[in-house]
């Protein structure tokens, strides 16, 4: 049962996720005036330094 309610408290918290980065970018866009490209570049460059951050704590929690 705890392995039941860890998957729909990710399942929720992945989709709360993807709401917001919806939220974020049409405010950039609409409101902020930035352009696609700076969007998406910010936007990648933050993807892969959370990426670099889990799996460092992936990696540090197998190795120590």
């Amino acid at each position: 049962m705890e392995s039941r309610f860890e998957m729909v408290t990710i399942a929720s918290a992945v989709c709360v996720a993807g709401y917001v980065a919806i939220a974020l970018r049409y405010v950039a866009l609409y409101d902020l005036g930035f352009s696609r490209e700076e969007v998406r570049s910010g936007a990648m460059i933050v993807a892969i330094l959370m990426a670099a951050l889990v799996a460092v704590d992936f990696f540090g929690k197998k190795l120590g």
